[in-house]
């Protein structure tokens, strides 16, 4: 970060956030975005007003020891030159106990004005929400007001009419005042006309709201009485070396706490999914940790320092710092509710709400440990500085562990793409054989009768597939359930966790390689895309197929993202976002339950325009939704691009294609019914008036528990509808019939839409593990049904099936075709979907059970919790 960026960042930015939440909440109640700029300035004009009447009164201490000291400096400079004039004016400013450093003093007001100029002038010159708004006589405040031409010269009545009002409050405040001052006070009021002439209109009509309320201020200061210099006396801050201890010491653990453990708990969760890939230069996310604490510097090591010292605040102030810094505290470590994944947007999965109840407590504890503190640092203050100087210390510590964490994990992360979109090419044959295996990460297998009944079209695309709806997968998440998929019931939990000397990792390499290595070594032309985990790695490691021959492994999640325009958009808006919401969150987490949901925003942080924003993607309700979701959108560009990288195979060998996507796992609504990624959805009364297409053969697909409900289904739907324009390209190249495909998902997503799946005992809701299986075989035609029991780790034998003989897996030397489905299977429920918490040598979470499934999973009775006896 560049010097000057962190500069701003530590002292402007935390200005700029603060006008946009007061004009962000103006706007949400009044709904009119100029009434919204006179609440700005109104709101923050009281609040600065303390600071400026200290600066005031500070200019006036300057102004009147200078006058007292006027006639000596001039005699002084009069008689004397040189070093001797020097020394003599030091002795005289030491005499009056004046230092020159003093001077600034009569600058106090224009240096409050620089910081507070320059975080209305961002703020509000690039506020998209002012364009094209009138308000009044204004007839666009994202423009200059223009009212009318002189020839070509725009003459703009708003910065005339502020340097106006300017100068009559100039004169007003600087009667009475030397020629300095006044030439500084006209100087300024020119060079704001000079500035702000061709600025936006919302801009210039804010300062013209502040220019009218110094006006209003200095005349009601001029016509009352002033004060005797007796009255005018104010108690200075005791602001003593153990006061400002405490002070320091409180604000420190705040700026800590929100700038930099809070936000630095989220990243090292898995830093690489908080990678921006979606702008031109990604970077480390430990970035937007540094951001967050110069913010947080900002805010409570910077200007609360700057009002605690203006406003002359007493012992009090301090001891009530230092209590809300503990309850701060208090608040994140004891009441920290967790509300499902947090997206790499600092956005929910779930709801952010509380009981009434959980809300009572916390504000029961809150204001006892306050009073407490409160207390004890007013009686005894040097045991709450000990206290603080322990939490700084410990706060700090686990925030240097948490940045060590999250830069080890990302030592070797290349923020770049193995491979360019024009790299990728994927060879089919168009007289050989063909084999595809395209797994669609999260897709509930029970979807796919929905699907088709809506989209009856669909079917003839699908010919030649079996649809295998009585399918089991071995795990709710990724890292569990899908080296099964890969690599087949080798790599089952159990079977990997009975290999309990080796690490996860390398047990999950070698199933990601099963297939491709069988494939290789049996002379078929191999392409791998986008391999779950790969390395267990959010982005997926390619190198692990590097030393094999025969294998061509490429990304293409993120490489098509030049073909969304609104991926293009979203990676800066979402860069611009995080640099912001970190603090956000921050401060969000440390504070009360009864403030939480308000700050949280529905991950909007008060961000001003939220509603033209693409940036959250987070549904408003089950039906509609403000945004996109970059990851989703990047997910199924990838998948719709698939026609444009495959190519005809020119050595007549077989081949073997695998692809792994996530356009069903990272959900977002859709516009229907065509199904398509915008930037803005509501599909109210589509859904309203087409309710029966959740009804088939007397089975209703519950949609109302969730927005998720709708996002699921119409991703898969969107899959589909891509999957079958490259089914067409296929045709239309001869290299369909003459190809065996397999469609399968790692596991479902649980969200009790079918009485069939929920369990009672033990709880669970199978829905979760039914992955989507559907395979089309060689020169096969029609699409048929099949109850027979499958489960997604007769993946490898269905690929291998007639077309490699005796398949041994390269690893474990064990046969690919293994009869286990004559048993019930064992099913692991773990939710520990992080490999970067769960990465040792085997799967053990002791909040999850075991669980066993067999023959029929649409019969109850055919599920039971594992109690260790043989299956």
């Amino acid at each position: 970060m560049a010097f000057l960026s962190g500069l701003y960042t530590l002292i402007i930015s935390p200005l700029e956030l603060l006008f946009e939440v007061i004009f962000s909440i103006a706007n949400r109640v009044t709904g009119n975005a100029g009434v919204s700029i006179i609440v700005l300035s109104i709101v923050v004009n009281f609040l600065v007003l303390p600071l400026y009447k200290r600066a005031d009164q500070l200019q006036a201490e300057e102004r009147d020891i200078q006058s007292k000291m006027a006639y000596r400096i001039k005699r002084i400079k009069k008689t004397f030159k040189g070093d001797e004039r020097f020394l003599m004016l030091q002795e005289y400013y030491r005499i009056n106990n004046y230092k020159p450093i003093y001077a600034l003093k009569s600058s106090a007001s224009l240096l409050l004005q620089i910081p507070f100029f320059i975080a209305a002038y961002r703020l509000l010159s690039g506020m998209q929400i002012l364009q094209g708004f009138s308000f009044g006589f204004i007839s666009d405040l994202g423009k200059e007001d223009a009212s009318f031409m002189v020839g070509s010269f725009p003459v703009n009545v708003l910065p005339i009419l502020m340097t106006l009002i300017n100068v009559i409050s100039g004169i007003i405040y600087t009667k009475g005042h030397p020629l300095k001052e006044k030439i500084q006070v006209y100087g300024l009021a020119l060079v704001f006309l000079v500035l702000l002439y061709h600025s936006p209109a919302g801009l210039v009509f804010y300062w013209l709201l502040n220019n009218t309320f110094s006006l209003v201020k200095n005349a009601i200061g001029h016509l009352r009485k002033p004060k005797t210099k007796e009255e005018s006396k104010k108690k200075k801050l005791v602001y003593d070396k153990g006061g400002y201890a405490l002070v320091l010491l409180s604000s420190a653990s705040l700026a800590l706490l929100t700038g930099v453990l809070i936000p630095s708990d989220v990243v090292v969760k898995n830093p690489a999914e908080m990678i921006n890939n979606f702008i031109s230069d990604p970077h480390s996310p430990v970035s937007y940790i540094v951001i967050s604490a110069l913010m947080a510097a900002g805010v409570f090591l910077i200007w609360l320092q700057v009002f605690l010292y203006l406003l002359k605040t007493g012992k009090k102030t301090m001891c009530a710092l230092s209590g809300i810094a503990v309850v701060s505290v208090v608040n994140y470590v004891a009441f920290n509710k967790n509300f499902g994944f947090i997206t790499s947007k600092l956005i929910y999965e779930n709801v952010v709400s509380f009981e009434l109840t959980e809300i009572l407590i916390n504000i029961a504890v809150d204001i006892l440990i306050l009073a407490i503190i409160i207390f004890i640092a007013y009686k005894w203050s040097r045991v709450v500085k000990i206290l603080m100087a322990g939490a700084v210390l410990v706060i700090a510590c686990l925030s240097i562990i948490n940045i060590t964490v999250i830069s080890e994990r990302i030592a070797n992360e290349d923020y770049k793409y193995s491979n360019t979109a024009e790299e990728v090419a994927i060879p089919l044959s168009t007289t050989g054989k063909n084999v595809v295996v395209i797994m669609l990460d999260k897709m509930n297998g029970s979807y796919v009768p929905y699907l088709f009944n809506e989209r009856p079209d669909l079917v003839s695309k699908f010919d030649g597939f079996t649809y295998y709806p009585n399918t089991v997968s071995f795990g709710k998440y990724t890292n569990i359930a899908s080296p099964a998929l890969y690599g087949g019931y080798d790599y089952t939990p159990d079977r990997i966790n009975a290999r309990s000397n080796e690490a996860l990792v390398d047990k999950h390499n070698e199933a990601l390689l099963t297939m491709p290595l069988i494939f290789s070594e049996n002379g078929w032309n191999v392409s791998v895309v986008d391999p779950s985990y790969a390395n267990y790695q959010w982005k997926p490691d390619l190198s692990i197929y590097d030393q094999y021959e025969g294998i061509n492994a490429y990304h293409m999640s993120g490489v098509f993202n030049f073909k969304e325009p609104l991926l293009v958009e979203g990676g800066e808006d979402l860069e611009h976002r995080l640099n912001r919401n970190f603090f956000c969150y921050g401060v969000m987490k440390a504070l009360p339950y009864a403030l939480q949901k308000y700050v949280y925003d529905g991950g909007d942080y008060f961000q001003s325009g939220s509603e033209e924003t693409i940036f959250l993607g987070n549904a408003s309700g089950i039906h509609a939704q403000v945004g996109i979701n970059e990851l989703h959108i990047k997910e199924h560009a990838a998948l719709d691009s698939l026609s444009d990288v495959t190519r005809e195979a020119q050595d007549g060998k077989n081949c073997f294609f695998i692809i792994s996507n996530k356009s069903t796992h990272d959900l977002f609504l859709l516009k229907e019914p065509d199904y398509a990624p915008v930037s803005s959805v509501d599909n109210t009364a589509y859904d309203a008036a087409h309710m029966e297409r959740f009804t088939v053969n007397g089975v209703t697909m519950n949609m109302d528990s969730d927005f998720c409900c709708y996002a699921a289904y119409e991703c898969s739907m969107e899959s589909l509808i891509s999957l079958a324009k490259w089914f067409d390209y296929l045709r239309e190249n001869n290299m369909y019939d003459n190809t065996r495909i397999i469609i399968v998902s790692d596991h479902g997503y649980g969200m009790k839409q079918f009485e069939d799946f929920l369990i009672s005992d033990p709880e669970f809701d199978a829905e979760a593990v039914n992955p989507v299986l559907m395979v089309k075989d060689f020169n096969s035609t029609g699409f048929t049904t099949s109850m027979d029991f499958m489960t997604n780790a007769d993946t490898p034998t269905l690929a291998f099936k007639g077309v490699v003989d005796n398949p041994v897996s390269p690893f474990t030397n064990n046969p690919i075709f293994q009869d286990v489905k004559s048993k019930r299977v064992l099913i692991y429920t773990s939710d520990l979907a992080n490999v970067n918490d769960n990465n040792g040598t085997q799967f053990v979470d002791p909040e999850a059970f075991w669980i066993v499934a067999g023959n029929n999973i649409y019969d109850k009775k055919n599920w039971s919790v594992y109690t260790g006896k043989d299956i």
